[in-house]
């Protein structure tokens, strides 16, 4: 994995293993686990929180929730085994779960992946050709650059890009997530339903903030995928 990769670990508490303050200290609001969590995140800006939910005494879900409500840091879990609690992990927003004890091989593959997927490739200073507009709105695949109407614009990770490309390539076809999730991940591993909604869902809310037509062009297809309604063009 790149030098350049930053991973918080944390566990339901939002404690840091390893970054533990004396109990005497517990009392200042600024050593609270909570809050050194959160300072972290704006501080570091990490590629990937590794939360640890293998020993929960609290409610992972709603730490997941917390998280997600104040940034949008893919979220890796590590669980014990309960289905069901992994399944709502995934719901809440996490990328993919874990179970416990990790296999090291395994864990640095999908870190990488998560990494790969959703770092932003940085935006060269000359647009090139091959824009795809549909529905006021212009496309740039190669700068990971939605643009709407005056000049408002949404900059998409590399999985938000490539999901949106498969979508301008099939316009008004319905895609399953099986589709997608080869588009995204191609043959190497295979992707959850709830890993796909996840960016979709991501990539709704980016489109959304150009306006209100904007947000309705990906309909869901009550268990058989997503399509995108509207006709596309190719810019010369």
């Amino acid at each position: 994995m790149s030098a350049a990769t930053t991973i918080v670990v944390a566990r339901d508490d939002f404690s840091i293993p390893g970054g533990e303050y004396p109990i005497e200290d517990a009392a200042a609001p600024t050593m609270q686990p909570e809050w050194r969590f959160f300072n972290l995140l704006r501080e570091a800006k990490p590629d990937v929180v590794l939360l640890d939910l293998s020993r929960a005494n609290g409610n992972g879900v709603e730490t997941i929730l917390k998280i997600r409500r104040q940034s949008t840091v893919p979220i890796l879990v590590v669980h014990g085994g309960d289905e069901g609690k992994a399944r709502d992990y995934r719901i809440a927003g996490a990328v993919d779960c874990l179970l416990a004890p990790i296999d090291v091989v395994t864990l640095n593959e999908i870190l990488q992946q998560i990494v790969r997927l959703n770092r932003p490739s940085p935006l060269p200073t000359i647009y090139a050709s091959g824009n795809i507009s549909f529905s006021g709105l212009k496309f740039c695949p190669v700068q990971n650059v939605v643009k709407g109407p005056g000049d408002c614009s949404a900059h998409l990770t590399s999985a938000e890009s490539r999901l949106l490309t498969e979508f301008t390539d099939h316009p008004w076809e319905l895609q399953s997530r099986a589709d997608l999730a080869h588009a995204l991940y191609g043959r190497h591993r295979p992707a959850t339903d709830r890993a796909i909604d996840v960016i979709v869902n991501r990539l709704r809310r980016k489109m959304a903030k150009l306006g209100e037509p904007a947000q309705f062009l990906i309909k869901t297809e009550f268990r058989r995928g997503y399509r995108l309604v509207s006709d596309v063009s190719v810019e010369a």
